[in-house]
Order: C-alpha cells, then sequence, then structure tokens
C-alpha cells in the first residue's frame, strides 16, 4: 500500500491561518446608548456618596377668596435628598510566564496570550456590565422558575445571560442567602419549553423565586434599570411611600402575555409626558422587537430601520410630533419595553475601567500558603452606579407577548 495522510503525518505542516475568530456576541447596546455623551457620564465622585436635592412638593398656600376673607395659609415647596454610593466591579487574569514567553516571540501563534486576556477581559467587562444596567441591584442573571431536587438542570425564567463554561455562580435565597455556592454554568438550553442551565458539582436542590447570581455577588451590583423602573421600592434612600411623586410608570398585566399595540405605547409616552419628561428611546429584547415589526408590518405594509444619533439603529415609534428610537438589545429583559428619559440617567463612575496598578505594577506575581508561583494575575476594576434625578419620567411595559 503507497503512502497515506496517516503515514506522513509526522513530515507535514501545519499552516497557520489569520487571526482568533470571534465566536461570542459582544454587543453591549444599553451602555453604549446611556454612556453616549459626556453629559451622561459624571466623574464628580470622590467622596463617600452622591447627594442631590428632589422637588417633590408643591407650595399648597393658594386658594381663591371673597373680599375681607382671610387669607390662604401659607404653604413651602417640599425637598428629600438622594444617595447614590458607588459599586466596585472586577475582574481578574492569570496566565504563566511561559504561555506569556512564548506566544510573545513565537512568529507562528495565532495571538499574543497577555494582550489577548487584556483587551478581550475588558470586552467581557463590559458585556457584563450591560446585563447589570437591565437588572434590579440583587445580582441576579435569572430566577428559578420551578422548585427542583437533586438535580444540577436548574429551570430558570431566562437562561441567556449565562456564560457556559465561564460564569460561576451561587443559588441566593433574597436577600443574599447563599444556598448553594460557587458551581461552574455547563450548559444552557434556550430551546422553547425548557429554559434551563447545568451546574457542575454533586446534585443540588433549588426553590422557585431564589435568584442565580455570579459567585459571591448578591446584593453587590449596580442599580439597574430593574430597580429605577418600577412604581414601588426605596431608591436611593427615597421611598414613594412618602414621596409619591418618586415612581416610574409602570403599565404591567399581572404576568399573563398579552399582545402588543400601538396605544399602549402611546400611553405610556403620555404618561411620561405628564410627569414632565420625555421618551428619548425605547430598549427592548429581540423578540419583543420583533413583535413591534411585526405590528408595524401589519399597520404600513412595510417597515424599515432607520439611523439615529450615536450611531444606533432601530426601528421609529411616533407619538404626536416625537419619532422615537425603538432599539433591541440581547441582554434586555424579555417582553418588556423601557421608555427612558435620557437626559434624566447619569452614569457615575470615579474613573474609566482601570488596572489595579498601586503598587506600580499591573502584574502581579501568584503567592499563596505553597510559595511563589513563576504565575502572573492582574485585575480591572471600576466603582460606578447608574442614577436618575427623575423616576418619574421612566416607565416600561410589561407581560408583552414576544414576536
Amino acid at each position: 500500500m503507497g503512502s497515506t495522510l496517516a503515514s506522513i503525518d509526522a513530515t507535514l505542516k501545519e499552516v497557520y491561518e489569520g487571526t482568533v475568530r470571534e465566536q461570542l456576541s459582544g454587543d453591549i447596546v444599553a451602555l453604549k446608548r446611556i454612556a453616549r455623551s459626556s453629559d451622561n457620564i459624571s466623574n464628580e465622585t470622590q467622596g463617600k456618596y452622591v447627594t442631590f436635592p428632589l422637588h417633590v412638593r408643591r407650595n399648597g398656600g393658594i386658594g381663591s377668596r371673597n373680599e375681607g376673607e382671610a387669607l390662604p395659609n401659607p404653604g413651602q415647596q417640599g425637598y428629600v435628598s438622594a444617595r447614590i454610593g458607588l459599586k466596585s466591579d472586577y475582574l481578574g487574569i492569570e496566565l504563566t510566564a511561559h504561555s506569556i514567553e512564548q506566544s510573545d516571540a513565537n512568529p507562528k501563534a495565532f495571538a499574543k496570550s497577555l494582550d489577548e486576556e487584556m483587551t478581550r477581559g475588558r470586552n467581557d467587562f463590559k458585556k457584563d456590565l450591560n446585563r447589570q444596567i437591565y437588572g434590579n441591584g440583587t445580582g441576579a442573571i435569572a430566577t428559578v422558575r420551578t422548585t427542583v431536587t437533586g438535580v444540577n438542570v436548574i429551570p430558570v425564567d431566562d437562561a441567556r445571560g449565562f456564560w457556559i463554561g465561564s460564569h460561576v455562580v451561587d443559588v441566593v435565597t433574597l436577600p443574599a442567602t447563599i444556598t448553594t455556592a460557587q458551581r461552574t454554568v455547563t450548559a444552557v438550553d434556550l430551546t422553547t419549553g425548557a429554559n434551563t442551565i447545568t451546574l457542575s458539582g454533586a446534585a443540588l436542590n433549588a426553590t422557585a423565586g431564589q435568584i442565580i447570581t455570579l459567585y459571591n455577588s448578591a446584593g453587590k451590583e449596580i442599580t439597574g434599570l430593574g430597580a429605577i423602573i418600577q412604581n414601588t421600592g426605596i431608591l436611593y434612600n427615597v421611598n414613594p411611600s412618602t414621596e409619591p411623586v418618586w415612581k416610574a410608570e409602570v403599565d404591567s398585566n399581572g404576568g399573563t402575555g398579552r399582545a402588543l399595540s400601538e396605544n399602549l405605547m402611546i400611553r405610556m409616552t403620555d404618561r411620561i409626558r405628564a410627569n414632565g419628561g420625555k421618551t428619548t428611546v425605547i430598549m427592548t429584547d429581540d423578540g419583543t422587537y420583533r413583535a413591534y415589526w411585526n405590528l408595524l408590518s401589519q399597520l404600513r405594509g412595510f417597515v424599515n430601520t432607520q439611523d439615529f444619533t450615536g450611531g444606533f439603529k432601530g426601528l421609529a415609534f411616533v407619538a404626536g410630533s416625537d419619532e422615537i428610537p425603538l432599539v433591541s438589545d440581547y441582554d434586555a429583559p424579555r417582553g418588556t419595553m423601557n421608555f427612558l428619559n435620557e437626559d434624566e440617567i447619569t452614569f457615575y463612575r470615579d474613573e474609566d475601567i482601570h488596572w489595579l496598578n498601586r503598587d506600580g505594577s499591573i502584574l502581579k506575581q501568584k503567592v499563596d500558603a505553597n510559595g511563589r508561583y513563576d504565575v502572573w494575575q492582574a485585575w480591572m476594576k471600576e466603582n460606578h452606579e447608574l442614577g436618575t434625578g427623575r423616576r418619574n419620567t421612566h416607565g416600561k411595559i410589561t407581560d408583552i407577548i414576544s414576536g
């Protein structure tokens, strides 16, 4: 028998072609949109808290009188102080000296390992922050949908936010009691009727209503839109039970899905306008974006995406004389449209994402109880928080049937 590929395998060369092919989505629509200009970013956060006053009540000392009657009792304006403290996010990398040196010197390497970890780590940091923007501050990536016992496959309300083989998570009972800790997400099933995640390690129990968070992150993430756009709950130390104007506009349907309509959307913009606000963008998930596209196609026969300020593309929603961009984001919660007044949203931070280097070095040698290693670590960080000065100029429609 003559030569075959198997017999001459040792003599063949491997041809390295091109660069590393990206397989993961890097869209960070909400983060880019909210931080699209310097007007939406504040670096004035050097103290313990960011504090600002809120005007919450009018002067009620008014009234009409007949001649000779006593004048109205004097009134006064009402104010409260909102207080925002920054949250801290970190991401760490670790490489052996051999991986750094050999990828740096070998022309056949696809990429320098150190550059790859630093660059892609920064992208991962932003991707996770984009998810947090839609969160409620609890750290929940998803909520356990039904109670299960002695399993590794956990049914959740939305499995889209998990990174297979990367996310290390806890199962948490609110507000922040960890019942199962530090498990790796080994599989995600997004098929209809499934929506599950698989966790490493021994079989576990999970109870409906528990949340799945990143390891040791429960209650430590930013106060996202899930907490800001609510008509209940204390926000920035201000309680809407005592200050009723400190509520967002919420149109829900008790958890029962309903068809999207332009009437629902117009009514929401009207409610926000009645509070003195103006909707500048509608952020939603892909399925609800399709539902709106289907609605437009039924009403108008054809639909085109449009280019909006800041390089964003989306569908236009017309309310009165205003044309509002409706933009889809994979990280947005399903079946929800967030109506944002971006002029009243600020992303607070002390500085942009940066590497910890207080000792003058970004790379730190790994040291533990067994000694030192020829292994090098680094951590990036950002102190930040999402804030709003007018909660009642934002709103949301929930329980929308996706397209």
